[in-house]
């Protein structure tokens, strides 16, 4: 009995010593997170406030950009792979590099180009999967040397990433639809079924009717065929945004619309 007792009790003091092992180490490694992450979460707090306005349309001053991604990039020199955040950081560099483009200043737009770049490899070294970083290089090499075969790679990845992210989707769209004649068969597809899907959102009539009227006449042929698929509601509602817009076109299953509001 006593060597049962004595062993039952080794048990008992080895699982308590376990235990109290594990709750030490949690509680340790809970410091530990603490002390790497909580930085990270209140250093991205501002990254993220300013990215999700940038999206919503608003603009910087050049200089407010720059202090941020500064302070953005001391952050990412200690911290371990955080893919929203680095992704934040392609959305702030890309507006930096904008505001460069807007003044015309070249050796800013050259400088903020090649930061932009390192930006979106870094995102995608991070999250292969980001869907806004390798459009991003897509646009960049673009804009660098006019489209290329090999460049369709990261347009492709792009699509096949984010096919339904609505704000990716919309840029991409622009971009994909001006260069339409010379992509490859499968992404001028797939560039006119996102145009479809874009229309179907049933948000985003003059966005949309402002890509389609940018566009070639072949292209807007195209774009028309395409637009067969879409749903009656969001056809006669595209139609009605183009003629507002002056636009006179024969959108298939849609009744003529009436006059124009300046015509009333």
């Amino acid at each position: 009995m006593a060597i049962r007792s004595d062993a039952g009790t080794d048990r008992i003091v080895a699982v308590h010593f376990l235990t109290r092992t594990f709750v030490w180490l949690l509680g340790a490694s809970g410091i530990a997170w603490g002390a790497i992450f909580l930085p990270l979460f209140w250093h991205q707090i501002p990254l993220d406030r300013m990215a999700a306005e940038i999206l919503q349309g608003h603009r910087f001053k050049r200089q407010a950009l720059l202090v941020e991604a500064e302070r953005n990039a001391a952050a990412e020199r200690t911290s371990v792979c955080n893919p929203t955040e680095l992704h934040n950081a392609v959305i702030l560099d890309l507006s930096i590099l904008n505001e460069s483009l807007a003044a015309a200043d070249q050796a800013l737009v050259t400088s903020d180009s090649g930061t932009l770049y390192e930006a979106s490899r870094r995102a995608l070294a991070c999250a292969p999967s980001d869907s806004f970083a390798w459009l991003v290089l897509f646009w960049l090499a673009v804009g660098q040397h006019g489209f290329e075969p090999h460049d369709a790679a990261y347009l492709r990845q792009s699509y096949a990433f984010g096919p339904n992210e609505e704000w990716i989707a919309l840029w991409r769209t622009r971009i994909a639809i001006a260069l339409l004649p010379r992509l490859p068969a499968d992404l001028s597809n797939l560039a006119l079924g996102e145009f479809v899907k874009l229309v179907e959102t049933g948000r985003l009539y003059r966005e949309t009717a402002a890509i389609f009227g940018s566009a070639p006449p072949a292209v807007q042929s195209q774009i028309i065929d395409y637009l067969k698929t879409a749903n009656e509601t969001a056809r006669q509602i595209f139609a009605r945004t183009l003629y507002d817009n002056g636009l006179d076109v024969d959108i298939p299953g849609t009744k003529i619309p009436g006059l124009r509001p300046w015509e009333r």
